[in-house]
């Protein structure tokens, strides 16, 4: 992951049922957003969480581990010429 992929908050993230007060249901959000920055690497005394991250979501700003949103679509480098 890097930033300026477009990713969604992963099944395990949110219950979406009725009832769910997670950030992303309380603000009705469609779950959708992109990598903004990365404040922490997979490292540290927290490993296996894909890192931390912050992402810019239809809703505001979220801060969420790599492990809890998977990539839909890869953001090309500035430096791609392809």
């Amino acid at each position: 992951m890097k930033v300026g992929d477009l990713v969604k908050i992963s099944n395990d993230t949110c219950d979406g049922g009725h009832g769910c007060g997670c950030w992303f249901c309380y603000n009705s959000s469609n779950g959708l957003g992109m990598v903004l920055k990365c404040l922490k690497s997979d490292g540290g005394h927290v490993r296996g969480t894909g890192g931390y991250w912050s992402i810019m979501f239809d809703v505001g700003e979220w801060r969420l581990y790599g492990s809890e949103i998977e990539v839909i679509s890869m953001g090309r480098r500035h430096d791609d010429t392809r």
